[in-house]
């Protein structure tokens, strides 16, 4: 095929997107993307780019950890349970809460019934741990 043949192709095709256009585009108008949708995603993305991203990541278990440092019963007894059932049910972070949970045992502050309670957790993580193949 000769490239007049070739450019006789593409006439036509563009004549039948003329006639055909204002079907697929209503009233002779693109439905797409407006400017100001333009602007915003513009907008967005420029932000994207300035925003530092974060060079360290804290696992959220230690997020929960801080909790332990809170004198209300009710808040340290919640995140030593949530730690334990992440150390049991995350083998890579296991180790991790088991030290954390170790030196709450250590803590002076800390009364009779927390120790109580943070040692129970400590044996039942044990436990689920030995169960485990």
């Amino acid at each position: 095929m000769s490239s007049t043949a070739n450019f006789g192709i593409i006439k036509k095709l563009k004549n039948i997107v003329r006639k055909t256009g204002h079907v697929i585009f209503r009233n002779g108008r693109d439905k797409g993307i407006t400017e100001s949708i333009a602007r915003k995603i513009q907008r967005t993305a420029y932000e994207a780019q300035q925003i530092k991203h974060k060079e360290t990541y804290t696992p959220p278990y230690q997020e929960i950890a801080k909790q332990l440092q809170v004198p209300d019963n009710s808040i340290y007894k919640a995140a030593v349970y949530r730690l334990a059932s992440i150390a049991v049910n995350e083998d890579r972070l296991a180790a991790d809460i088991m030290t954390i949970l170790e030196h709450q045992l250590q803590r002076s502050d800390t009364s009779k019934e927390q120790l109580d309670y943070v040692q129970g957790k400590i044996d039942f993580i044990k436990q689920i741990r030995k169960a485990k193949p």
